[in-house]
């Protein structure tokens, strides 16, 4: 998933962030930046890693972005939850034919 920046972080005089890409999925190393202190450095840290990108630039975006990003990641931490409840319910299905 891609996301492009409405306001493109300048870094150096030759290198600017224009976009951040979003793998289509999360996996468990991502849920470490709840061991983060703090709400809002819990999702800079998450946005950074499912963004595969740095704290710092999470922190550099412009506010739109940022709630534009937040909005990718609770798509995805939503979808995980759905789908693991699904799963849930059909391993406790089978438990209970045993």
């Amino acid at each position: 998933m891609k996301l492009v920046l409405k306001h493109p972080i300048v870094v150096s005089d030759k290198v600017t962030i224009s976009e951040l890409n979003f793998r289509e999925h999360t996996i468990a190393a991502d849920y470490l930046a709840f061991d983060v202190r703090g709400g809002v450095a819990q999702r800079i840290a998450l946005i950074a890693n499912i963004a595969s990108s740095e704290d710092a630039v999470i922190k550099r975006m412009n506010g739109i972005d940022y709630r534009r990003a937040e909005a990718i990641v609770d798509k995805l931490m939503a979808d995980d939850e759905a789908q693991a409840v699904d799963s849930d319910a059909d391993v406790l299905k089978q438990a209970e034919k045993k």
